[in-house]
């Protein structure tokens, strides 16, 4: 009988043995894992701030250089100028994923400061063209024509302008912005492999069903914007009371309320200063979706659709409550009617 009680005793004490050390692996695994993140999250966080500051270096050498450009050729110096700046937006936005809330304000000030440095050069080697009626005819009298482009100007005849950096920034610009009631379209040919924007809409519906490389979205009121899979990132701000259907490899989105998002994304998605921010999963179907899913790379087997962080938000032991999950009874299933 002794022998017996002494038997399980050793078996029950090797057992906690025996689930001590499992958990002990368990935690050293976790804490391998945590140490393998952090180092891959500063070694991005390494590669970014490299690769920015020599962007940033060669963009400020070729605003030091404009001067030394022949006048033939200056439109298209800055016209390569300001895609310079652009691509550098580009790269942080796609590297904010794994910065630093502080690292990507600083980053955006430094490509604030480019982006006037270049307009103030641009101004001063490329002034508005101006067209001036103020001639006066023989006798005194102005023209006919004269008179009334005076008129229709408003000023001394002479305000009609031409600003070199509006003809490039229109001649970049891909997408919509400054409208308002309006369904707005592009096709998969228009959208393929690039950069989609959206600029100031209100009440306005955007469809574009194919393959953007990036989406950039700005200051949109009350307005539905379906999305085929976006390649890489998508950047979202200032939006009120809209519904986006949105596939892409990272999301992030700024000083928004009151918006819902159908999503996919394969990598990260962040909230920064928003507030009642909805989520669902990518449920937009087309004939074409397959092909476009092909096109972006997109794992369609992975979706974090609901592993939204919150950097304003720091509290790790509670959900934040910027943002829930939207329920599937109230979910849109016909986006294209």
């Amino acid at each position: 009988m002794n022998a017996s009680v002494d038997s399980d005793t050793q078996a029950q004490i090797l057992e906690r043995m025996k689930k001590r050390t499992e958990e002990i692996a368990q935690r050293a695994e976790v804490r391998r894992q945590e140490k393998q993140g952090q180092a891959a999250m500063s070694e991005n966080a390494d590669y970014f701030q490299e690769t920015f500051q020599n962007m940033k270096d060669d963009i400020e050498r070729k605003i030091d250089d404009a001067g030394n450009i022949k006048k033939a050729q200056l439109l298209d110096y800055f016209d390569e100028l300001v895609k310079d700046v652009q691509q550098m937006q580009e790269f942080l936005n796609e590297s904010s994923m794994f910065l630093a809330s502080f690292q990507v304000k600083k980053a955006q000030e430094h490509i604030k400061t480019l982006n006037n440095l270049v307009h103030a050069k641009i101004d001063e080697l490329q002034p508005k063209k101006k067209f001036g009626f103020g001639k006066k005819k023989t006798g005194g009298e102005k023209s006919t024509k004269a008179k009334e482009l005076k008129k229709d100007d408003g000023v001394d005849g002479c305000s009609k302008e031409k600003n070199t950096l509006d003809e490039i920034i229109e001649k970049q610009f891909f997408g919509f912005k400054d409208q308002s009631n309006q369904t707005l379209m592009k096709s998969a040919e228009e959208l393929d492999n690039r950069q989609l924007n959206i600029h100031n809409l209100d009440n306005c519906k955007v469809i574009a069903l194919g393959n953007p490389s990036t989406l950039q979205v700005a200051s949109l009121r009350n307005c539905t914007v379906i999305v085929g899979p976006t390649s890489r990132s998508a950047f979202i701000k200032d939006c009120i009371n809209c519904k986006f259907m949105i596939a892409c490899q990272q999301l992030r989105i700024h000083d928004t309320k009151n918006t819902q998002f159908y999503l996919h994304v394969t990598g990260a998605a962040i909230i920064e200063n928003c507030h009642n921010i909805q989520f669902a999963p990518y449920t937009i179907n087309y004939p074409e979706l397959k092909e476009h899913y092909c096109k972006s790379g997109l794992d369609l087997k992975t979706n974090y659709w609901d592993k939204i962080d919150d950097f304003h938000w720091l509290n790790e032991n509670e959900k934040s409550p910027n943002w829930s999950v939207i329920p599937e009874k109230e979910r849109i299933d016909n986006w294209l009617k």
